[in-house]
Order: C-alpha cells, then sequence, then structure tokens
C-alpha cells in the first residue's frame, strides 16, 4: 500500500486494518506496515484510533504485523487488543441473545417493513429493526416497543385502554392513530388522528393529530405541529428530512444499513440536512450528502461506513 494513498493518518490506518485482515497479507506487506508505523508519531495514535473504530464495527480488530523487533514489543498491546475483541464480540452476543427485543412478538428486519391486525383489530406497522411485544390483558391493551418505530391504528374499545411502553413512558390512545419511535435519548410520537396521552416519571401532556413531541430523562418535550406524512413517509419506503442534525439523519438512515453507519467527528453532528431519500437506497443517500455537506464517506468493509470530514 502507499501510504501517499490517503489524505489522513487515520485513513491510512483504516486502509491498514483492511489490508491485514486478509488472510493472504505478504511479509513485505507487514513491514511495510512496520515501516509506515514507525515513521511518525501520529501514525501510532491513528493506529489505535483505528482499532477502536474496527471494534465498535463488530469486526475483529486484531491485524497481522510483522515480527520486528519493534512489532514484538508491541505483542502484549495487541493481545490485549485481542481478547478486547473477543470479549466485545462475546458481550455483544450476550446481550443480543438475552434482550427481550431478540424474542418480542413482532420483529422487522434491516429495510423491512411490515404491518399485523391484532387480535383486537388494531393493526399495528413496524418500521425496519424494531421489535413489539403484544401484553394483552382483561382490563389493557399493553404493548411494549422495545426498539425501533411503530404506527398504531388503534380499535376502539373504551373498557380496554390501548397503551405503548416505550422508553420508560406510556403513550395511551384516545380514540386515534399515532406513531412511536424508540431514539438513544427517549422516544418522539406522532399524532395522525385524534390525540394520545403521554405519562412519563409523573409528567403527561396530551397531543393531537398533526402534533408531536419528545420525551426523555429531561421530562415532556413541547408539542410542536408536524406533517404527519413527512414524519411518518418511512410507511410508503421514504425517508424526508427537513433541516434535521446530521447525527440524526444518520440514526434515521441506521435501519435501513447493515453497515454501521459511524460519524467520526462531533463537530458534523449538527450539520443540518433537507432532503428526500428512497429508504432502500442509503448508500446512494450517503453518497448525495457529500455533494451538500462537508463530509466524506467511506466504506470499510461490509459491516463500517465512516462519516468523517473533508479534509482541507
Amino acid at each position: 500500500m502507499n501510504e501517499h494513498d490517503s489524505d489522513t493518518p487515520l485513513d491510512q490506518a483504516l486502509e491498514w486494518c483492511v489490508r491485514l485482515q486478509d488472510a493472504g497479507v505478504t511479509r513485505a506487506e507487514q513491514a511495510a506496515f512496520t515501516r509506515w508505523l514507525e515513521a511518525d508519531p501520529s501514525h501510532s495514535v491513528a493506529w489505535q484510533r483505528a482499532q477502536q473504530v474496527w471494534r465498535v464495527s463488530g469486526v475483529a480488530g486484531n491485524a497481522h504485523v510483522a515480527a520486528s523487533s519493534a512489532q514484538r514489543q508491541r505483542r502484549p498491546r495487541r493481545f490485549s487488543l485481542g481478547l478486547a475483541s473477543a470479549a466485545a464480540v462475546l458481550l455483544a452476543v450476550s446481550v443480543l441473545v438475552l434482550s427481550p427485543a431478540r424474542w418480542a412478538d413482532y420483529r422487522t428486519e434491516v429495510a423491512q417493513v411490515r404491518s399485523w391486525t391484532l387480535d383486537d383489530g388494531s393493526v399495528v406497522q413496524l418500521a425496519p429493526q424494531s421489535a413489539l411485544d403484544v401484553r394483552y390483558s382483561a382490563g389493557e391493551r399493553r404493548l411494549v416497543l422495545h426498539k425501533g418505530e411503530a404506527w398504531f391504528k388503534v380499535a376502539p374499545n373504551p373498557t380496554r385502554p390501548f397503551v405503548v411502553e416505550a422508553a420508560g413512558g406510556d403513550v395511551r390512545a384516545l380514540g386515534t392513530a399515532f406513531d412511536v419511535q424508540v431514539l438513544e435519548d427517549g422516544a418522539n410520537v406522532t399524532v395522525t388522528e385524534h390525540s394520545v396521552r403521554v405519562s412519563r416519571a409523573g409528567q403527561q401532556a396530551e397531543a393531537g393529530e398533526g402534533q408531536a413531541l419528545h420525551y426523555g430523562a429531561q421530562g415532556i418535550g413541547a408539542l410542536r405541529r408536524v406533517d404527519p406524512g413527512q414524519q411518518l413517509a418511512w410507511r410508503e419506503q421514504r425517508l424526508v428530512f427537513s433541516d434535521e442534525p446530521l447525527t440524526q439523519v444518520l440514526q434515521r438512515l441506521q435501519p435501513y444499513s447493515r453497515a454501521h453507519l459511524l460519524l467520526t467527528d462531533s463537530s458534523l453532528a449538527q450539520l443540518r440536512v433537507t432532503a428526500a431519500v428512497q429508504a432502500r437506497e442509503v448508500d446512494a443517500a450517503l453518497q448525495s450528502l457529500q455533494v451538500i455537506l462537508p463530509i466524506r464517506v467511506t466504506t470499510v468493509g461490509p459491516w463500517l461506513t465512516l462519516v468523517r470530514p473533508v479534509q482541507r
């Protein structure tokens, strides 16, 4: 590999990650990696960062390197990285197996949108990578949205309230159709018909048709007017972004991609995006963002896509 092929040490380090994972890597390439690593202190820093990125992506991070004296000194470090990677994989597997979402009543996969009619006649539509449990009883119709997003069309039954539990809060239907989206910091609720009552940690708020709100650890946020057709375009395999921060755009694109979408620089998080994309064309959407934003999108194998600043 020519070390000048990439613009930054991190670029170079990530390329070395890819190359050194190849079972066919040659001794000459291993020696070239050693020379690159020792050529500049920034290379060592970049290599450590690349290993972290590699592990976050879910790919094994312990690359093959040459047995030079410098590399022999680094062996304990590589061994520890290997153990850390193995531990991370075991932890990820255990979390996957033990997670309630893994065994939920209704689930969707990457880029999959599905609808079901429940026993009471209510309809639920799940966005990609979502998981929902149904816990109906004689006095209540309770559902638990473990992850992802779901739209509900509720069959009327005044004697059995319809309640969706998600992200530490409850959303109670007041004769309605509505959407709940689980996020890292709480949940969004969007009402398409009638109204809902949201409860969390002793707080309550009602939202009506064409309104939305967010709730989380900081409480229940203010009501805001929205275009339900735009907000719920995912139901038709479209995604519409209106002056949204890049970090939120990536979060909404993630369920449609098998690769982990990683924003490498927090300074990019609040870049604003206005666009409409086909949900099944995530790669094309990401590439198009490079035209309107100062970002660079790099695919590292099938499981990781990096979103980085443009090198000036």
